[in-house]
Parts: structure tokens; C-alpha cells; sequence
């Protein structure tokens, strides 16, 4: 029996239906035709809301599945090229960088979450996703399958299991003993609607993409939305109790004294366009305090059964270099490629071998995007962090940073008169 063969016949089971676990059924199904896969999500149904930011898909993880998945047509159409505009200004309002959108050479276009999910979920055959199925435990019997449990009361047996259940993963336990690490930021989340009309200054800042206000360690990283709200993610230095010693309990609601709070503690000698903002939002605040995997050093598992890990599972990392959800996609692609890969030296197929393999795999290009991310975070956070974020969009473009705009306004009416965008 061949390797495809083999795998066809392994009842594989994903915990997950996040965008990394969404991607690697939708390739064991149209790539490899795969039958016997599910997908477990503890969400009721699909029509759960989907919250945070859109997503910029990068060229060698993100758009590389989209491209690999043929789906690369379909998710041209819901896409936001424009989105990858970027404007940078300090606390008082003065910007540093106008960055608009190229609309010739769209490298990371931008898709929202639940966009994505709905594209990833109406890729796969009806009935791959089980919904309303909340994990409870999973054991590994002695004839290499697993029993799945879950709150619903049913039981799943499975020949592989992949953990796709994000940063809280109630799947790592049972693959390695990592615990996540507090990076020393805490970000407070809350979206505006109607922006245009109530914050006409930050909305045109924003230019339907990504606008950082950054100054004293801290700063907001604004977000136009497809369905026209902003997001906005105040990050900033503190303890990791910081939260809970405020005092107030942000279940409860307490809106008013958490916008004066964060007024008089964070923000008290900033512009008054940001102090909108917060007169502006709409409920609810959703603290975040942010954990990654230990990067320094990385420890490197490895599975020891038939259960792997794949997207925040494996690798939570602090989000300023957008790569997480990019990576658990690049996750998908390497695993298939592991599992289905031709091994003329293997005299017996060797699930577990295979899986270390991907593991192995993964380990090296999130070191990579890890670091990365963590270069991007201790920028946002410099007291030099303006001048420092601007080094690293344009290099040694920040030497004519003042043109861009216009050079980038010149282009796309060329673009526009003759009818060519990417």
C-alpha cells in the first residue's frame, strides 16, 4: 500500500476551527482526497462573531497556502489590498510616516477573520466540521488510536490528532510540558463605529489601513475593518496583574471608570484626537494581556504519539509582525507535506517519524518569525519608537520618507488610467 493510501486510511481528527486548522483540512481534502477527516470546534455553529483585527496574508506562509489551496481567486474578491496603507504619528498628533497603499505591487493584502473563515469553511466538504464540540480529554490507547472526549458527551476515536485549538491549547498538556510566557505587554481592545463621523482625524490617518500613534513606551495601533468600524489595540508596559490591581472588573462593565481610568493613567498629557477615541468607544473593553512560547532559548519538542501540534498551539507569539496566523497556515502546508512525503529509506510507514519531521520543521521558521515579532514589539515600545518603526517599514527609504505619498498618489493614478491593479 502506498503512502497516500496509508494516510487516506487514517481517521484524522483536528481540534480546531481556527484559520490553521481550517487550512490543513481543506489540503488533506483538495490536494490529497482525504475522506475520513473532522474538524471539532466548541463554537455552537459558524455564525459565531468572529472579533480582533483583519489579517494581512504574507507571500511565503499566509498566501502561500491561499495559492496552494486554490483558493487564491476566490479570496481576491473579499480581500483588502488597500488595507496595507500605514500611517505613523506621535502623541501629539504629528506624523512621521504617510505610507499609502501601492496599488500595483500589493505584497500583503488584507482579509477580516471572519472573511477568512467562511472562505476556509465553505472550502471543505459538508459535514467536515463538528460544531458544539467543547474538549474535555483525549486517551491514547494501546493500539496507537486515541479516544477524544468531549462536554456534548460523545467520543471521537482518531489514528492522528492535531491540536489547531490556539494559545490556550487544551491539547499542548498532551504533547509537551511549555509553558507560555508573559512578553510584558497588555494590550485593552475596543472597536469605534461609525468612525468617520465621530473621530474624522484618526479615520483619515487610519486611510483604510494600519495607523500607530506611538509615544512614551506606549501607543495605539488603529485598524479599519470591512464592515467600516476601526479597531483599536491600546498597548502598553506592565506587570502582568496590571489589570486585576486596577481594581475594576471589566465582565461587569464597568465602561465609565475604565475610560476615565485609562484616560487619567495612560494617556493624561496626550491630544485630545486620542482621548476621543475613548469617549467614542463602544462597549465591550477586552483586556489582553500577551504570552509567546519561550524564544530565548526555544525548546524544541517533539511528539511522542500519534497527536501533533499545529498554528498558536504550537507556537503562540506576540503579534506585531502579524505573523502567528500566517504561520499556523505555513503549519498546515509543511505538515501535509510531511506526512505525504515519499521516504524510499523508510522499510515500514512511520507516522510518528513524520510527525517529528514537521515538527523539526516548525521549530526553525518560528525561531525565525518569533524573533521577529518580538524585534517588532520592543520597537512599539521604544521612547524612540516613531523614528524606529519608520527604519523598519522603508530601510534606507526613510531618507526620502516625505515623497513617498506622492511618488505612491502618482503611481496608482498611472495604475488607474490604465486599468491595472495586482
Amino acid at each position: 500500500m502506498s503512502t497516500n493510501e496509508k494516510i487516506k486510511d487514517l481517521n484524522i481528527l483536528i481540534i480546531g476551527a481556527g484559520p490553521a486548522g481550517l487550512s490543513l483540512a481543506r489540503l488533506l481534502q483538495q490536494e490529497k482526497g482525504c475522506k475520513n477527516v473532522k474538524v471539532v470546534e466548541r463554537d455552537v455553529n459558524r455564525n459565531i462573531r468572529i472579533g480582533g483585527s483583519s489579517l494581512d496574508l504574507h507571500e511565503g506562509t499566509g498566501l502561500r497556502f491561499i495559492k496552494r489551496a486554490d483558493l487564491f481567486e476566490s479570496f481576491k474578491k473579499i480581500c483588502r489590498p488597500e488595507g496595507e496603507s500605514i500611517t505613523i504619528a506621535d502623541k501629539n498628533g504629528n506624523v512621521i510616516l504617510r505610507k499609502p497603499h501601492l496599488k500595483i505591487h500589493s505584497k500583503k493584502p488584507e482579509i477580516d477573520r471572519g472573511d477568512l473563515r467562511n472562505l476556509l469553511i465553505d472550502s471543505l466538504l459538508p459535514d467536515t466540521i463538528l460544531w458544539d464540540h467543547h474538549f474535555i480529554s483525549l486517551e491514547e490507547q494501546s493500539d496507537g488510536t486515541t479516544i477524544v472526549s468531549f462536554k456534548n458527551g460523545t467520543t471521537i476515536k482518531a489514528d492522528l490528532v492535531i491540536g489547531a485549538d490556539g494559545a490556550n491549547s487544551k491539547i499542548r498538556p498532551y504533547v509537551n510540558n511549555i509553558s507560555l510566557k508573559y512578553s510584558g505587554i497588555t494590550l485593552i481592545e475596543f472597536e469605534i463605529e461609525n468612525p468617520k463621523q465621530v473621530c474624522p482625524e484618526i479615520y483619515n490617518l487610519v486611510d483604510n489601513g494600519l495607523f500607530y500613534a506611538l509615544s512614551d513606551e506606549k501607543g495605539f495601533i488603529v485598524q479599519l475593518k470591512g464592515d467600516g468600524n476601526l479597531i483599536i489595540y491600546l498597548s502598553c508596559k506592565r506587570d502582568e496583574n496590571w489589570i486585576k490591581e486596577t481594581g475594576f472588573d471589566f465582565k461587569k462593565k464597568e465602561y465609565k471608570e475604565i475610560k476615565e481610568f485609562i484616560k487619567n493613567d495612560l494617556l493624561s498629557d496626550w491630544n485630545e484626537i486620542y482621548t476621543n477615541l475613548l469617549n467614542n468607544a463602544v462597549e465591550p473593553f477586552i483586556p489582553r494581556p500577551l504570552y509567546s512560547i519561550p524564544l530565548d532559548p526555544m525548546v524544541e519538542w517533539k511528539s511522542k504519539s500519534n497527536i501533533t501540534l499545529i498554528g498558536d498551539s504550537a507556537h503562540t507569539i506576540v503579534p506585531y509582525a502579524g505573523k502567528g496566523i500566517n504561520e499556523g497556515m505555513a503549519d498546515s502546508c509543511d505538515l501535509i507535506d510531511c506526512l505525504f512525503e515519499v521516504d524510499i529509506e523508510e522499510e515500514e510507514f512511520n507516522l510518528h517519524k513524520r510527525l517529528n519531521k514537521y515538527e523539526s520543521l516548525m521549530h526553525k521558521r518560528i525561531l525565525e518569525a518569533g524573533n521577529d515579532s518580538n524585534d517588532a514589539k520592543e520597537i512599539v515600545h521604544d521612547k524612540n519608537a516613531c523614528n524606529l518603526l519608520v527604519d523598519r517599514f522603508l530601510g534606507s527609504y526613510k531618507y526620502i520618507k516625505s515623497l513617498i505619498p506622492y511618488y505612491t498618489y502618482f503611481i496608482n493614478s498611472l495604475t488607474d488610467y490604465f486599468g491595472y491593479s495586482n
